[in-house]
């Protein structure tokens, strides 16, 4: 076929492959504006599958108008509006984009994520950065998912922070905080206690916002706590659905591996005791093998009973509690496709055009070491709990409970899961869990909406929402697989370029590792150390403004570092220092460390705060 645009009467019919090539040159040439354009666009000929539940619609027509669907029929005389751009999908199958629920976003995630058909997702987080990338992504000025945070989670224990919180006076005021900061769902952590969660939740439902939790108590207490969602399946299989008999055994279960200590409270070599673990945290096994290095948990599930289990599932559908299944993630080494997948990855990550995907990441995403500490028993018991799990999967489905496909993806220390593609391999364990691939699809799609409370623009296709959708070469409701086979992905009305290219950069990139150490120090002092600046971000073209440092052991001869630019700075006192930053430094958008440093003889740099410039 040739490259050109082929005019009809009714408007532009574009060649896929053509549009997909010129919208990536466009970007590559122009900047992040070209694939930003929204207009008329009609797609025609495609089987539509709305993610409602309905039978699909064949030879649909949908007209897209700016960023929200106009009209959606079938046949081919519908009327179509003159001049718009036609996209034939005449054999193809359209579905709505896709959800990944639980996500810690980062610099690289963007094609991975785009080009498997997610167009939202649940950060976990909230910062600066995101926020920039969410406004960036939201202008059409970077490629990427839509964004709803979560902001940190209340009664966060991990990596040694320690945010207990002591009463529900203390937790009604996070919610307060994170509602400010703009968090789209409450999430709280494994130190939260039952009286704590009910705070959160009362307080939350109050300002219409859901609680999600990877939390450290038995599911029913959570449940009974009003809680929406179940992080990672957390709360289960312990102690609810194990007889006490078995209960009894856990203690008695090896710690496979201490090597690696993810979570510090309490330290994983202890024996799991039935008597001090039930208020949580129970990180031992509300967490998952890799890092922790225990597969405590997955084997808890091959002792789970079903009666027990089938009395939780009641409960959980009648107090309208969604379960992120997390499936791919908890039981990497007891699915089926543990091989397969495993090549999948190590043939992705030789790809050259994927080479700026951080070397941590690619050692944690190939890292199966932890399967040559198994004993045969070991092993046998987790298959078994992954088969029991799938029973319950199932069994909650087809009692009217929903499931969502968050993985984690991909958290800075535990990165296990490849952004994008672990959304389509988790719609492909729930059909082999049991359920229909309708109800797999609507779990990364209308289910993850309204657990989001976002529905009412996103999750399904219909007239008047927003044009986020996939088109399939492969009919996914006879093999969910056909997720794989990805012909167009539009987000917000914008058809978005795919593939990996090898030069991709983040126009505003994510800041680095947090600095531990100070370089070039030449004298014995304590070095001055910022803590924290304000504001944390600005927008390009703003005027001349003063930026606000903060931190330790300023003195009258600390000068503030922008970039390469020396600023204006007043010296406060010891704890504060105020830096002028001139218009002409705020022209282009990015990522700009800010340091302090020291005229000689005491010459030195501090650690790096970021200041985001977004996009206006």
């Amino acid at each position: 076929m040739k490259a050109q645009k082929l005019s009809t009467a009714i408007g532009t019919v574009v060649p896929k492959g053509i549009m997909v090539l010129a919208l990536f040159f466009a970007a590559a040439q122009f900047g992040p504006n070209a694939f930003g354009q929204q207009s008329t666009t009609v797609i025609r000929g495609g089987t539509l599958i709305d993610g409602n539940g309905g039978p699909p619609v064949a030879n649909s027509v949908i007209v897209i108008e700016g960023n929200r669907i106009r009209t959606i029929s079938q046949g081919q005389q519908a009327n179509l509006p003159a001049g718009a751009t036609v996209i034939d999908a005449t054999g193809k199958y359209i579905t709505p984009g896709l959800w990944d629920t639980h996500t810690h976003y980062h610099n690289w995630f963007p094609e991975l994520v785009i080009s498997s058909g997610v167009t939202s997702v649940l950060a976990y987080d909230g910062n600066p950065w995101l926020e920039a990338q969410a406004e960036g992504t939201a202008k059409g000025k970077i490629l990427g998912p839509r964004f709803f945070m979560t902001y940190p989670p209340i009664g966060f224990i991990y990596m040694g922070a320690n945010d207990i919180v002591k009463d529900p006076e203390m937790a009604v005021q996070q919610v307060r905080e994170r509602v400010a900061q703009g968090a789209k769902m409450i999430k709280v952590y494994t130190s939260v206690t039952p009286d704590v969660l009910r705070a959160v939740t009362r307080e939350a439902h109050r300002l219409g916002l859901k609680v999600s939790g990877h939390i450290g108590m038995p599911a029913r207490e959570a449940a009974m706590a009003e809680i929406d969602n179940l992080a990672h399946a957390t709360g289960l299989p312990v102690p609810d659905l194990l007889k006490p008999e078995d209960l009894d055994k856990l203690s008695d279960m090896r710690v496979i591996d201490t090597g690696r200590l993810r979570v510090e409270f309490p330290k994983i070599g202890r024996p799991w005791n039935r008597t001090t673990a039930l208020w949580g945290p129970l990180p031992d096994l509300t967490e998952y093998p890799l890092f922790i290095e225990d597969p405590r948990r997955i084997m808890a599930f091959g002792l789970m009973d079903r009666g027990l289990a089938q009395d939780l599932i009641n409960l959980l559908v009648k107090q309208h509690v969604a379960i992120e299944s997390c499936i791919g993630y908890t039981f990497r080494y007891a699915n089926d496709h543990l091989e397969e997948w495993r090549n999948e990855d190590r043939v992705l990550l030789t790809d050259p055009n994927l080479g700026y995907i951080p070397e941590r990441y690619k050692m944690n995403l190939l890292d199966y070491s932890l399967m040559e500490k198994f004993r045969p028993d070991e092993l046998e018991l987790m298959k078994k709990g992954y088969r029991n799990f799938q029973w319950f999967t199932k069994t909650f489905v087809e009692a009217g409970g929903k499931i969502t496909t968050g993985m984690d993806t991909s958290s800075s220390y535990h990165a296990t899961m490849m952004p994008g593609l672990a959304v389509r391999r988790e719609m492909q364990l729930l059909v082999e869990a049991g359920l229909t691939p309708m109800q797999a699809i609507q779990s990364a799609t209308k289910w993850a909406a309204e657990l989001l409370q976002a529905n009412k623009d996103l999750g399904t296709l219909e007239a008047g929402k927003v044009a986020d959708l996939v088109i399939l070469r492969r009919n996914p409701l006879q093999d969910i697989t056909a997720f794989k086979e990805i012909d167009e992905v539009m987000k917000d009305g914008r058809v978005m370029p795919l593939g990996y290219h090898y030069d991709y950069q983040n126009p505003i990139p994510e800041p680095g590792e947090r600095q531990l150490g100070f370089v070039d120090w030449l004298v014995s002092e304590i070095p001055t150390r910022i803590t924290s600046i304000s504001p944390t971000s600005v927008t390009e073209g703003d005027n001349t403004f003063t930026l606000t440092i903060r931190g330790q052991d300023f003195v009258t001869s600390s000068v503030v570092q922008l970039g390469s630019a020396l600023l204006k700075t007043e010296f406060v006192d010891s704890t504060q220092l105020k830096a002028t930053v001139p218009a002409d430094l705020l022209s282009r958008v990015g990522t700009y460390p800010v340091r302090v440093v020291h005229r000689a003889p005491a010459w030195g740099t501090t650690n790096a705060a970021f200041l985001i410039v977004k996009f206006r």
